[in-house]
């Protein structure tokens, strides 16, 4: 446990210790991957420890937590944030009138060099895009994954038979 004792990591020992949190419980799974999802879509570094961290805090699954910020890998990373971006222009343009125009545009614009398109791109516009998709996706990302993960082991335990102990019998050996 030798990362416990990082200066990061150390006010938080005793809550990252916890056995509940590292059991699959319906509640505890559920909540664990939607920490997981919900993180690893919303902000690109740090996502994990984020999750983590989240998850501890609402009794959540730490190693799910962790499991689901893989979402975001470095194989799906551009097709995330390309249609989180394609969707937050969507969902702060209203008209499509605009979608014609900026498709205008972009044709009048072609045969520019990248350097006059770099310098005449609207970066300010393109971030509130980007974040409003990724919060739009991070939001049904984690409730999905909520939803799935909570009646995933639900039907694993319904699945699995129920063992009988003998309760007060002693075995001799």
């Amino acid at each position: 446990m030798r990362l416990l004792r990082s200066r990061w990591l150390r006010p938080h020992a005793s809550l990252l210790l916890r056995r509940s949190l590292w059991q699959p419980t319906p509640r505890g799974v559920a909540i664990g991957l939607a920490c997981g999802v919900f993180f690893g879509i919303l902000i690109p570094f740090g996502q994990m420890l984020v999750a983590i961290l989240a998850a501890a805090l609402l009794r959540g699954n730490l190693f799910l937590a962790a499991v689901g910020t893989l979402v975001t890998n470095p194989l799906t990373a551009p097709f995330v944030y390309l249609g989180a971006h394609r969707l937050g222009r969507w969902m702060l343009t209203w008209s499509p009138q605009a979608e014609i125009e900026a498709t205008v545009a972009a044709a009048a614009r072609a045969g520019e060099s990248v350097w006059s398109q770099l310098t005449s791109f609207d970066f300010g516009t393109a971030t509130l895009h980007l974040a409003a998709g990724l919060t739009a996706c991070s939001i049904v990302g984690g409730a999905l994954a909520y939803v799935i993960g909570y009646f995933a082991i639900r039907w694993r335990e319904r699945r699995q038979p129920v063992s009988v102990t003998m309760v007060g019998s002693r075995r001799r050996g």
